[in-house]
């Protein structure tokens, strides 16, 4: 039985729950129903240089082509450390490699939706972004709005609005946006949580340049491991997002002031995590990925003013290079950056 002190708290945690119910009772679950993007099929296949895209690298000055580039994760700037070559730069989806070029080694792959979902955005001009041109399409299986994200088009077949099957075509895999050429052709392609829904008011106070890509621009897109997520779904067709989520590593967590539901909260409800305690509880405890992932949001009995650091998973390294810069420190022992406060700022704007 629980017993509530004060009106507040019946009233607090009433709020809590009904945020769930109302995930719970609006919630259609839908199988994901994921198809390849491209014809490029090798994923699958023993040989990733088969399928990934290489990347340009010299590393203590010997040129190399290393195909590991084109990699969901830390794949990217080496480092050689006491432990060996370690990689400080997130790369947030996957750069899949064309099958199919004309005469002049122009790519012809066309590119289809991974699975059902409405365009919401299309970014035709091939200078607006280092994405080049861009397409991201809303998927909704019943547990929060997901986006899927196709950069470096050639060209785009789709218009805003247009709902979508699995395997829709929306354009044609190509080399617009920063540092690629036809030789490195390749769509990059991304399955993102959104950070915000409150993304423009919080980019007007950090940035001076416009925001050309409203709520769809990169900093306000999380990625997951898309290229897992295929073999996951292969072997399960029943996988949920969350399920597999889930299943992501812990970097850090951070303690933030209860300032009510924090708005990532009511966008992905499973999110949360022994909400029968919120119960004037002074903070919230968020655990995160080390991209930034938020994996479990759940209440907290210490009080703190600002967001601060509650645990991090032991490195020998500068944690710069296993968060994207968002902490600092080494060991036990992290802070929030001024690039990490940002983005919890962000993680919590209103």
């Amino acid at each position: 039985m629980i017993f509530f002190h004060s009106g507040r708290s019946l009233i607090w945690l009433l709020v809590c729950y009904w945020t769930l119910l109302s995930f719970n009772l609006s919630a259609q679950h839908k199988r994901l129903d994921l198809v390849l993007a491209t014809p490029n099929k090798e994923i699958f296949g023993p040989d990733g240089s088969k399928f990934y895209m290489y990347t340009d690298r010299t590393f203590e000055g010997k040129p190399s082509k290393p195909w590991e580039g084109g990699k969901y994760g830390y794949v990217r700037n080496p480092k050689r450390t006491s432990s060996g070559i370690l990689y400080s730069k997130f790369h947030e989806g996957i750069d899949i490699k064309p099958i199919s070029r004309d005469s002049r080694g122009i790519p012809l792959d066309k590119i289809r939706s991974i699975s059902h979902g409405k365009v919401v955005h299309t970014s035709r001009s091939a200078g607006a972004s280092n994405y080049g041109r861009y397409v991201v399409i809303e998927h909704d299986w019943g547990y929060g709005k997901f986006y899927s994200l196709y950069a470096h088009l050639a060209d785009i077949s789709c218009t805003n609005g247009q709902i979508v099957r699995s395997g829709t075509s929306i354009g044609t895999l190509g080399y617009t946006g920063d540092g690629i050429n036809k030789t490195r052709a390749h769509l990059h392609l991304e399955l993102n949580l959104m950070i915000s829904k409150k993304f423009g008011s919080w980019y007007r106070k950090h940035y001076v340049s416009p925001n050309k890509h409203g709520l769809y621009n990169g900093i306000n897109l999380a990625g997951i491991d898309i290229a897992n997520l295929y073999k996951e779904y292969r072997r399960n067709p029943l996988i949920s997002l969350p399920e597999f989520i889930s299943k992501t590593e812990t970097y850090w967590k951070i303690l933030v002031p209860n300032k009510g539901i924090p708005l990532i909260m009511k966008s992905y409800p499973w999110l949360a995590s022994r909400l029968s305690e919120a119960v004037n509880n002074p903070s919230w405890e968020i655990s995160m990925s080390p991209s930034g992932i938020p994996l479990k949001i759940e209440p907290n009995d210490k009080k703190v003013k600002s967001p601060i650091i509650s645990w991090v998973k032991y490195s020998a390294t500068p944690h710069s290079w296993n968060t994207r810069s968002r902490l600092t420190g080494t060991k036990n022992t992290a802070k929030l950056t001024s690039s990490g406060q940002r983005f919890i700022q962000l993680l919590l704007w209103e």
